[in-house]
């Protein structure tokens, strides 16, 4: 657990990520809404396209079901359209196949148009796909125009009040937010009782490095999966007086008060351990198999009478991280020290 020296930039605090986080949140509520087209038909597509265009909107076309998954995984749509016949699958199917990307949850708009009449049932299959709106060609522009101010206005307003939570909503842990409110908490309590304080960060082996995976399909359920996973595993080694919050993918933090520098090494490696010991998802659906994670942690631990800001903490428990995932010795562990 030795320090090495290193070129680490001083400024790259985490209230300055969490500035960053913010002005993107603002700055993608006041751009133009981009909606996904998904039409073979070129007449239909241009109609439609011709109508939202003026308006304001950004429209980016699939002709295919498979094109429209292949590009959901590279941007996140305000609004899909979809045609109910595509040439590759139908449209319900591809529906409920979008509801289940990461970048088109439960509040991006689905909606289907369709040249014939679209009986009840299809209507019914439609809606219990995801779908909120089942339109007929030709659609009338004025209508069109109006539901999708509001379906997006609907959307941009369940993003902001998401975003201005406190916890993540793929783990039930903390987002960034929620951390630095509940460590300004810890901290206090900490220096009013002089007690230890110690925080705890853990994250995937290489920082940055993708997942590898045959194609993207398997990489972003496997990513998933790893995310539920180390969340179930700080869960069930961390005491209820913890703190778990998520940093960004794959990465974590335990803010643990009453925790001095042994303690935080202790429970490091019990979670590393917890991780490396998980069984493979078919006996136990909560846990990760061993072989589809490596894990490197670093911390940081304050004497009772320290004052440190919240923003340090995590700052000294970040950068001790990111030396154990650089260090090509095999510390898995690594402490801070300035």
């Amino acid at each position: 657990m030795d320090h090495d020296p290193g070129e680490l930039d001083p400024q790259s605090r985490p209230s300055a990520v969490l500035n960053i986080w913010e002005q993107m949140s603002a700055d993608r509520q006041s751009l133009t809404p981009l909606v996904l087209l998904v039409d073979d038909q070129e007449w239909t597509s241009r109609s439609i396209e011709s109508i939202l265009r003026p308006k304001g909107h950004v429209v980016l076309k699939a002709y295919t079901g498979q094109q429209a998954l292949e590009l959901v995984r590279k941007v996140s749509p305000d609004v899909v359209i979809i045609d109910f016949h595509l040439p590759d699958m139908d449209g319900i199917d591809l529906a409920r196949q979008l509801r289940q990307a990461p970048t088109v949850d439960d509040v991006t708009p689905l909606l289907m148009v369709s040249a014939g009449t679209v009986g009840r049932q299809e209507r019914l299959e439609a809606l219990s796909a995801g779908v909120w709106d089942v339109l007929r060609h030709p659609v009338d522009p004025g209508e069109l125009v109006i539901r999708m101010e509001t379906f997006v206005r609907a959307k941009h307003e369940a993003d902001r009040v998401r975003e201005e939570g406190l916890t993540d909503p793929g783990t039930g842990v903390y987002n960034v937010r929620g951390l630095l409110r509940r460590a300004t908490e810890i901290s206090a309590d900490a220096i009013r009782y002089d007690r230890p304080l110690a925080c705890i960060a853990f994250g995937p082996e290489w920082a940055g490095q993708p997942v590898q995976a045959e194609n993207a399909e398997e990489a972003e359920p496997a990513s998933g999966e790893r995310t539920r996973g180390m969340a179930w595993a700080l869960r069930s080694v961390t005491r209820l007086s913890d703190t778990i919050g998520r940093l960004g993918t794959g990465e974590f933090v335990v803010v643990a008060p009453g925790t001095d520098r042994e303690g935080a090494l202790r429970l490091a490696d019990r979670v590393l351990e917890v991780i490396q010991e998980a069984a493979h998802p078919e006996e136990d659906a909560s846990s990760l198999p061993a072989a589809e994670l490596k894990l490197r942690a670093g911390f940081y631990a304050t004497a009772g009478t320290e004052s440190v800001s919240p923003e340090d903490l995590l700052f000294k428990a970040t950068m001790a991280l990111r030396r154990a995932q650089a260090d090509i010795a095999g510390f898995r562990v690594r402490a801070y020290e300035a």
